[in-house]
């Protein structure tokens, strides 16, 4: 369906007028129609924001409108995601349901697809494509969508890609199985056919959202493949689609953000993931070192002098505003802060020969050669060298003080114990070699010691709507009594479920007290507060926040070690714990 901003579909559209008040929220003009919902502008308590109304035929049945609103409870729990847009609030407002968000701004892929071919182009082209894909498979890393299509994502102007309607996904996958609305060929079959969305039901819709961005229309058995429309592509995204988007789940990529490394592995020669798709038609200014120094600084870079160029970039890194991209082979991360970037370049995660650019004018430089980052860039190399050379002479002093305590044992024990005590000798440096200690990190033969917190006691789950009408599940009913009724987001359908004792949870994670310790290392960091979430069924952690955040270097790190851990399985559906972790 292709949608025109300021038009609804829905069957309240008539008496949603500007003006019209839904809960704190003031609705303004109509933004798009929707599968099951319509988008309006609002200005909310916090600022502006977007409503979605649920369209009548669809709130009015039960089964579908408990989905909606457990999918609305599971996104607001959500920490903020650069990728997703926050779901706010919820409410009943006489018989209108509606679910409130972050406000929104850009277009549609949806539109952006339309405009493609009614300019007689097909799709967006193998680059965009790719790290529109990458930064969507992103967002559903920890949480399933169900019914992601191309109007479930949106760019912004400066290329910023965000999934704007995860709260809808249970909701609209429920009215496809029910008939509601018209089956999509970008839905798993399974989830068409009343299955509930999960891993590899996120898989087939980013594999199908993967062909539309390339081919230009929607999945169709017998249709073109990527590679006949395409040319700068070849069959391996072939394979990649036809992998992603197969009706055996059990023969799709187990998650969504390994399909978003493969597709960005394929489709832009470079690794990592990006967190930027380049805005539509982008065109990118030539090179022009002073240019983007005085963009960077308010002022021309030559003959600045170092302590003056000290003082601007001071200044500079006081600007809160993240309009800094860095380009590291054909990937774009960002947007940073110019903090944030100074921050990656002394972590040593962006080096000399990545591309930073002001998105705000285009102009951009080899970070290596920016005359006031450049000076960064090389001192930051050198304190890493100079701490590899560091930890390599700690090993050598290690070792002979090792030869030298052996020397002396050995001279003191005499010709008779001597076999006895190279034996032990010689096994202990064994068990040494093999064994890592928790709270001890092996960093390129250096030891780091590392101090692990216990468990802090979780938090009781905060209510935020009206009472409840009976007891425990995590169905998230309305409780009538009033209007206007606040949807209860809290999670406290886990109560009196089984949970992990806090001692168990230590035990696991202290164990690897050492690689945690190790990434503090390896990005600079001195101390980091973790947030996880273990799922009961399986004991494996489900969900990480480090330092309140799900981004940056030390995230990237700390969550591959986390997900690793294996903690007993119960009945319950999850654990949390909170501790830290310093050098």
């Amino acid at each position: 369906m292709t949608a025109t901003v300021g038009t609804t579909s829905g069957s309240h559209a008539a008496r949603l007028a500007p003006g019209f008040q839904l809960g704190e929220y003031r609705l303004g003009q109509p933004l798009w129609p929707m599968r099951i919902a319509d988008a309006y502008r609002a200005e909310g308590p916090k600022g502006p924001a977007t409503v979605y109304v649920i369209h009548a035929k669809i709130a009015a049945v039960p089964e579908v409108r408990d989905q909606i609103i457990a999918g609305t409870r599971a996104a607001a729990a959500l920490p903020e995601h650069k990728h997703l847009v926050h779901t706010l609030a919820a409410g009943l407002t006489g018989d209108i349901l509606w679910i409130a968000t972050e406000e929104v701004d850009g277009s549609l892929v949806r539109d952006l697809l339309a405009k493609k071919r009614l300019g007689g182009q097909a799709g967006l082209g193998s680059r965009a494509t790719g790290n529109l894909v990458t930064a969507v498979a992103t967002a559903l890393s920890d949480i399933h969508h169900g019914a992601l299509a191309d109007e479930s994502v949106i760019v912004n102007r400066t290329g910023r890609v965000r999934v704007i309607d995860l709260a809808l996904g249970p909701g609209t996958a429920a009215a496809m199985a029910r008939k509601l609305i018209a089956p999509q060929s970008c839905i798993a079959p399974e989830v068409i056919a009343g299955g509930a969305p999960n891993g590899p039901a996120d898989v087939y819709g980013v594999g199908a959202l993967l062909y539309e961005g390339l081919v230009g229309k929607p999945l169709e058995r017998g249709g073109p493949r990527p590679s006949d429309v395409v040319k700068d592509i070849n069959t391996q995204v072939d394979e990649i689609v036809a992998r992603a988007c197969h009706r055996d789940p059990d023969k799709r990529f187990g998650r969504a953000d390994v399909l978003g490394e493969v597709v960005g592995e394929a489709l832009n020669s470079g690794s990592g993931r990006p967190t930027n798709a380049p805005p539509i038609n982008d065109k990118t200014p030539a090179f022009d070192q002073v240019s983007l120094a005085a963009s960077l600084t308010g002022m021309p870079a030559a003959g600045s002098g170092a302590i003056a160029g000290d003082r601007v970039l001071a200044s500079a890194l006081s600007d809160s505003t993240e309009k800094w991209l860095v380009s590291k082979g054909k990937l774009d991360y960002g947007p940073f802060t110019l903090a944030d970037v100074v921050a990656q370049i002394e972590a040593g995660t962006i080096v000399a020969g990545n591309m930073i650019m002001d998105k705000d004018t285009g102009a951009r430089a080899d970070v290596g050669e920016h005359p006031l980052l450049g000076p960064l860039v090389e001192a930051s190399r050198q304190k890493r060298d100079d701490a590899r050379r560091a930890q390599a002479e700690v090993v050598v002093q290690s070792r002979e003080k090792t030869r030298g305590a052996m020397l002396y044992a050995m001279i003191g024990l005499g010709v008779a114990g001597v076999a006895i005590a190279v034996y032990f000798i010689i096994q202990s440096a064994r068990k040494e070699e093999t064994t890592q200690v928790a709270g001890i990190s092996k960093l390129d033969g250096a030891s780091l010691k590392v101090k692990v917190s216990e468990p802090k006691k979780p938090p009781p789950a905060a209510r935020t709507g009206g009472r409840r009408t009976g007891g425990g599940g995590g169905g998230g009913d309305f409780t009538r009594g009033n209007e206007n009724l606040a949807l209860d987001m809290s999670d406290d359908g886990d109560e009196g479920s089984e949970t992990l004792d806090m001692g168990t949870v230590f035990q696991v994670y202290s164990k690897f007290g050492g690689q945690l310790g190790g990434c503090l290392r390896s990005t600079g960091e001195g101390s980091a507060n973790i947030y996880i979430n273990i799922d009961g069924p399986t004991g494996r952690v489900a969900f990480v926040r480090i330092n309140g955040k799900q981004a940056g270097p030390l995230y990237g790190c700390l969550n591959g070690v986390l997900r690793k851990m294996k903690f007993p399985t119960i009945k319950g559906p999850r654990t949390r714990a909170e501790f830290d972790i310093a050098m």
